[in-house]
């Protein structure tokens, strides 16, 4: 949930009523502290019991269920990933590829805030930045390295099956997802332009039917500062919205002893904006 150099962690989320907050103490924050760190999960849900014989007859029937579930082989319920690597919605463990995906909150849990954070999450995708600061992206370690500013990659990345053809263009993209989907190996056409290292399809968050809101901050060395939410909900009769804001701020971390001259310093804001029409009905009853 938390990069190695971040402090403290909290996040919430209204519509799931989930609070979380974590703290490593490990971080260097500037002072000798011990290597030990802890972590507190709070739950809160909205949802409210009559009494206590309904808790204790679905306690009951959840036992009943796990019995029966063992008895017939072992067998959980899974959480089924929904993917759309061929351009058609289908469960992960239906596609014939090698592709890794992750949901939206598998991503806040494990701190996947921008695009080298898929590391943590995607086995054989590395990420670094060029002399130019150029993303370059590699899957099992296929990759083109170039400083240039308007090179095509030989890992494609993507928002919505739509193609970003230049890296600098992918410096945002993990903003408000709904799920990420990485493809190893050579790919076509499929989504509109080929690469021979992999894709990473990124599925930005959806608005909502119904009222939802969430956010994140996180503090780390340097004094780091990284504050995100999303808002979401009706707006007008058959038209949803939703907004998400992110900004990430840090001093500086290193003076030059030569000159008045520093680098590290990090001051970026995203933002993203949605809106989606569904059908509606523009005729009025007839009064008799």
């Amino acid at each position: 949930m938390i990069r190695r150099d971040r402090a403290v962690f909290a996040g919430f989320t209204h519509g799931a009523g989930d609070f979380i907050l974590q703290v490593d103490s490990s971080a260097d924050l500037g002072g000798a502290m011990k290597s030990t760190w802890f972590s507190i999960a709070v739950l809160l849900t909205a949802s409210t019991v009559a009494g206590g014989d309904a808790l204790a007859q679905s306690d009951a029937a959840a036992g009943e269920a796990n019995t029966q579930s063992t008895a017939g082989g072992g067998s959980q319920d899974l959480a089924e990933v929904i993917v759309t690597a061929e351009k058609r919605t289908e469960r992960l463990a239906d596609v014939p590829l090698s592709i890794t995906a992750a949901t939206g909150d598998q991503l806040i849990k494990q701190g996947v805030n921008d695009p080298a954070d898929l590391e943590k999450v995607v086995p054989g995708f590395t990420y670094r930045l060029s002399q130019n600061g150029t993303p370059v992206s590699h899957i099992r370690g296929v990759g083109f390295y170039d400083e240039q500013v308007a090179v095509a990659p030989a890992v494609t990345i993507y928002i919505d099956q739509v193609p970003l053809p230049y890296g600098r263009m992918t410096e945002g993209a993990s903003l408000d997802l709904e799920r990420v989907e990485v493809l190893k190996g050579p790919q076509g056409t499929l989504f509109g332009q080929n690469s021979t290292g992999g894709a990473v399809n990124y599925i930005a968050a959806k608005p909502t039917s119904s009222f939802a809101a969430g956010g994140d901050l996180a503090y780390g060395r340097f004094n780091e500062v990284d504050v995100g939410g999303f808002v979401s909900g009706p707006v007008a009769t058959g038209l949803n919205a939703r907004l998400a804001v992110r900004s990430e701020t840090r001093d500086d971390w290193q003076v030059s002893n030569t000159r008045n001259d520093t680098i590290g310093k990090r001051n970026t804001n995203r933002t993203r904006r949605r809106v989606k029409r569904g059908p509606t009905c523009l005729c009025r009853e007839r009064h008799r």
